[in-house]
């Protein structure tokens, strides 16, 4: 007798996409700002344009339209210059001073250029009282050094001066004038004459030295930054809008989040339109793109063009490469977003955005959430579609009156669930009552044939004197509801268990309950999963906002199936991160919680090759044994010619690693083949 054994199996065919390159645009004006911000912090008030880079006394002001430097104060800014870094080009900056305070001592630097790290600066214009008659003052420059070529030249304080600086950094070599007429001009001129080495120049930086001599203060206006003398010199009032951080290519899977972003400066206001291939994108006027649940029709060259009334300025292309997403299982991450007590929860929260960024850094399919404010729990759709747009979400968990859990996914929610919410615990050991409870959602996660079953709980922390006692109650009611509940029905489905457990077992203090091994005992079915972080190699999660983290008190436990699939795994931290990629920041960990996100990726459990283990005859029945996966559906069907085929057994559910089929063959000969399902 003949067996034909066929496995059925979904081919993925991944396309690679082609990621064009082009050399580097550069732009005549790579730098303008006319300070026309409101009074108050220059970073903040110019949305972040303008960033700090070292000094931390004192913030650089705007005051009436012009940026204030101070000698009293130390914060330090830099912006960023379009299509840097520049090794070789001739870099000019434009830029009007005012002194209403003399330097002092011998003066120091004021402005200079700087490459993308802290450190290392060229081109420093210097102010000084040396060599000045009394009650004026000198500028001067130098390359790199401390100690600056000065322009014979005194200058009162209240008046407005022009300052023209070049820079050659391929030389390097610099240059300073005021008010000059042309590029050649020979008078109020200096020439530094120090020697500095070749730096790749990425920002323009402003200075307040509070220490040492001391530069006086000043106010700064009307920067332009360029490749030219002339475009230097031209008015700002008069310029088209200055793209200085265009959008990125983006490389993501089929599915995912891509947001593009620009930064650009210009006689405002500024408009702003997105253009896919050319084309533009009906209401994309903001200065962020974000195309949620790409698909790959989706791919392609996308740019902005920035308008003001001067004129309109479009970015080079950003290529966005989409890769076909394999139907491979799924990503969770679990998050104490520590929200107890906030009021705001919007989009405009600094904390929310930091949460935010770190999702879409991470991209999980799945987020479980505790500590989400009760009472500003409606704000939550606004972060899901701000943050993980297409997401679903599920929010009606119970609540101590003060916090609950919320559980977005990617993929579509059938069912959600509160479970043991104000249940009483004196049957697991505790005189009083759940503190919150035991949040589910059932989900449909593509090429599984069975629902994914999603628990997340906060149980009690230990702020009170009996806490320890509540929580391994808790631990006991949640283990009870899996032994004597879920599992007596749903045993063959996979399931996992989120959350913050307030307990460490690897540093137990005397107080501790063993909580997480309760909840990890052998009739749960669920598996404690040491995820570490892959710079530091700690498995710790709190608190990240403290000198040094100490506990680790988040988890994701997975039944046996999903844990034998557990294909990746990490606690995040954004400092650790050198250059974290866009959208996220290397303060977003601790701007967001005192906990760190953990993140898990399973491999589908279901979607792989099986083999034929027996076929065996014994008198007129027939048996075949193959491999199977728990609750993997198979279908068996029978055939006399290899043609024709019919239906032998359908709906054939598996219990465990191998499965068996028995048939009556009688006296035809007749082939068999089993499917998997779906």
């Amino acid at each position: 007798m003949i067996v034909n054994f066929t496995i059925a199996r979904r081919l993925t065919i991944l396309l690679a996409g082609l990621l064009l390159f082009s050399g580097t645009l550069r732009a005549a004006v790579i730098l303008s700002d006319n300070f026309s911000y409101p009074n108050g912090s220059l970073i903040t008030n110019s949305t972040f344009f303008w960033k700090a880079h070292s000094g931390t006394t004192g913030q650089t002001q705007v005051v009436s339209g012009r940026v204030q430097l101070s000698q009293n104060q130390s914060e330090d800014v830099a912006a960023g210059l379009t299509n840097a870094p520049y090794h070789s080009d001739a870099l000019y900056a434009s830029f009007t001073i005012n002194f209403s305070v003399l330097p002092s001592g011998a003066g120091n630097y004021f402005a200079h250029f700087k490459d993308g790290g802290s450190a290392n600066f060229r081109a420093k214009v210097f102010a000084t009282t040396s060599g000045a008659a009394p009650g004026f003052f000198r500028v001067g420059v130098a390359n790199v050094a401390n100690t600056p070529l000065v322009i014979a030249a005194d200058l009162a304080l209240g008046g407005d001066y022009t300052l023209v600086l070049r820079y050659a950094a391929a030389t390097p070599a610099t240059t300073l004038w005021i008010n000059p007429a042309s590029e050649d001009s020979l008078t109020d001129r200096a020439d530094a004459t120090d020697s500095a080495t070749a730096l790749g120049i990425s920002t323009f930086a402003l200075r307040q030295s509070n220490s040492g001599g001391g530069m006086g203060v000043l106010t700064l206006d009307d920067l332009i930054v360029a490749t030219s003398f002339a475009e230097a010199r031209t008015p700002a009032a008069n310029l088209p809008p200055v793209i200085v951080e265009p959008p990125q290519d983006q490389a993501i899977a089929e599915g995912s989040t891509a947001i593009f972003t620009v930064t650009a400066t210009g006689i405002p206001p500024l408009s702003y339109q997105w253009n896919f291939n050319g084309d533009a994108l009906p209401g994309e006027t903001a200065t962020r793109l974000v195309l949620g649940r790409v698909i790959p029709a989706q791919a392609g060259d996308y740019t902005v063009t920035v308008t003001n009334v001067h004129g309109a300025t479009s970015s080079a292309p950003a290529t966005l490469t989409v890769t076909p997403r394999p139907v491979a299982g799924f990503s969770l991450v679990t998050y104490n977003t520590h929200g107890a007590l906030v009021e705001d929860w919007s989009t405009n929260s600094p904390q929310v955005q930091a949460i935010g960024r770190q999702l879409q850094y991470l991209q999980p399919d799945i987020v479980t959430f505790q500590e989400i404010p009760f009472t500003n729990t409606w704000q939550m759709p606004g972060l899901v579609a701000a943050y993980l747009p297409g997401y679903e979400l599920a929010t009606n968990s119970g609540t101590d009156g003060f916090i609950r859990s919320v559980i977005a996914s990617r993929f579509p929610i059938t069912r959600s669930t509160k479970w043991l919410d104000g249940v009483s615990l004196v049957n697991f050991g505790y005189n009083g009552t759940f503190t919150r409870d035991l949040f589910e959602a059932q989900i449909a996660v593509p090429g599984f044939p069975q629902p994914l079953h999603v628990f997340t709980t906060h149980l009690k922390a230990g702020q009170g004197t009996d806490d320890s006692a509540r929580r391994a109650a808790e631990a006991n009611a949640i283990s009870n509801f899996f032994v004597n509940g879920f599992l007596t029905t749903n045993y063959l489905r996979p399931y996992l268990l989120t959350g913050d457990l307030n307990e460490d077992p690897a540093r137990p203090p005397a107080s501790q309950p063993l909580t997480v091994q309760r909840l990890t005992s052998v009739p749960t079915g669920l598996h404690l999963t040491t995820p570490i972080n892959p710079f530091t190699g700690e498995d710790l999660t709190f608190s990240i906002r403290a000198a040094n983290l100490t506990r680790r008190y988040d988890y994701i436990l997975p039944c046996g199936l999903l844990f034998s699939n557990a294909a990746d795994a990490q606690v995040f931290r954004s400092d650790v991160l050198t250059k974290p990629a866009p959208p996220a920041l290397v303060d977003d960990s601790a701007t967001a919680s005192d906990h760190l996100p953990v993140m898990m990726v399973f491999n589908n459990p279901y979607d792989k090759p099986f083999r034929l283990l027996s076929a065996v005859l014994a008198d007129d029945a027939f048996t075949l044994t193959w491999e199977s996966v728990p609750g993997q559906p198979y279908l068996v069907e029978v055939s006399s010619n290899l043609s024709a085929w019919t239906v032998a057994a359908s709906n054939l559910t598996a219990t465990g690693a191998q499965y068996s089929f028995s048939t009556n063959l009688g006296s035809q000969p007749q082939f068999f083949r089993v499917y998997r399902v779906p």
